[in-house]
């Protein structure tokens, strides 16, 4: 069918009529790719020379040259005017003496289009946070913050914070179960029983929590994301920790350690993150700290806070302790016996650095 600069021989007029010769040219170098290595097997530019019947197929073409230069035929497309198919022939494609077939690695498609803007989604939903015509639950915070909870601030009135119950309840099971009607039994019958917020639409929030951790809360399970998440501070971060762990909101958990981890784990800092792993179960916290103190293990131990943390948390030890374990080897430790230098008084052969490696072991 083809060949490197020649024709086939044989048959009269009429039948070299029915053949046609062409070059397939490769437009880039063409390379035999693997997990281990990747071989260039075709330069580009490189022409060559085919010869084929008017009406047979371009996939016996395909074929014959991934075969003919070691390659893998799905690796490679190719195209006259237009790309060509397994059932496309010479004659089909208008393909005359002396044409040139381009051949090149398969493209990937094109991604198709979004179906939509998710940017224009996530303005749609912070907008919503901000419209509060059809907000039906409220947030009641305590203005001071985590000293709030005092008769004073208990006159001034509490500060309320609005939402809409269907973004909360499609977020979190924990307001899914607070707004419920009523608790269903066994047997599909509605007990009437039901939280007084389901009634109110009302959730009073603990003192140690403030209203920007509310907002930025709010701001996640609207729009997943929380746009000011870096300038937030590390007693912060771990407020939302201990809100999202309050609240059953997983996801929002994920985010913030995996800020913590990414930005905030420092020598003055990690004791105090390390123990916050205990009362909000953030696992994955807890094995980062870990990981940070046994790789920085003399800088924290010597650390004035983290000693002071760790008081309050003793049995937090115990981890760090079988951390530092398991980098001790098992086995007695051998001293190493001192050896004479050995003195070679052969005289290497010049331009020789190294000694051939023999063909077969003796």
């Amino acid at each position: 069918m083809a060949n490197n600069g020649g024709r086939q021989g044989g048959g009269g007029n009429g039948q070299m009529n029915e053949h046609v010769e062409f070059t397939v040219k490769a437009e880039e170098d063409l390379y035999l790719t693997g997990s281990e290595n990747t071989i260039r097997r075709v330069t580009a530019e490189t022409n060559y020379s085919c010869l084929m019947l008017k009406s047979q197929r371009f996939s016996s073409l395909f074929r014959h040259y991934a075969k003919y230069h070691g390659l893998r035929k799905d690796d490679l497309e190719y195209y006259f005017v237009n790309p060509l198919e397994n059932e496309d022939t010479p004659e089909s494609v208008q393909l005359q003496r002396g044409d040139t077939i381009m051949v090149r690695k398969k493209r990937k498609p094109e991604a198709p289009e979004l179906a939509s803007n998710d940017d224009e989604f996530f303005k749609d939903m912070r907008d919503l946070l901000d419209d509060e015509e059809h907000m039906d639950a409220k947030f009641l915070v305590y203005p001071d913050g985590p000293n709030g909870n005092t008769a004073s601030s208990k006159q001034q009135g509490l500060i309320e914070i609005r939402a809409h119950k269907a973004v909360l309840t499609a977020r979190g099971e924990y307001f899914k179960a607070l707004f419920r009607k009523g608790a269903t039994t066994s047997d599909g019958v509605n007990s009437g029983v039901a939280f007084r917020e389901s009634k109110e639409g009302t959730i009073e929030v603990d003192s140690v929590f403030t209203r920007d951790h509310i907002r930025n809360t709010l701001e996640f399970l609207y729009t997943n994301r929380i746009q000011k998440l870096q300038s937030i501070s590390t007693d912060d971060l771990l407020c939302l920790l201990s809100l999202s762990d309050k609240w059953c909101l997983r996801d929002l958990k994920r985010l913030v350690e995996h800020e913590l981890i990414r930005n905030h784990m420092q020598v003055t800092s990690v004791a105090r993150m390390y123990c916050a792993t205990e009362d909000f179960h953030a696992h994955r916290l807890s094995k980062a700290c870990i990981d940070f103190i046994m790789a920085n293990i003399r800088q924290v131990t010597g650390n004035a806070t983290f000693q002071e943390e760790m008081k309050n948390y003793p049995h937090l030890c115990i981890p760090i302790l079988k951390a530092a374990a398991d980098l001790i080897p098992e086995g007695p430790v051998h001293k190493k016996q001192r050896t004479e230098a050995v003195v070679s008084t052969s005289t290497p052969s010049a331009g020789i650095s190294s000694s051939p490696v023999p063909d077969s072991d003796p």
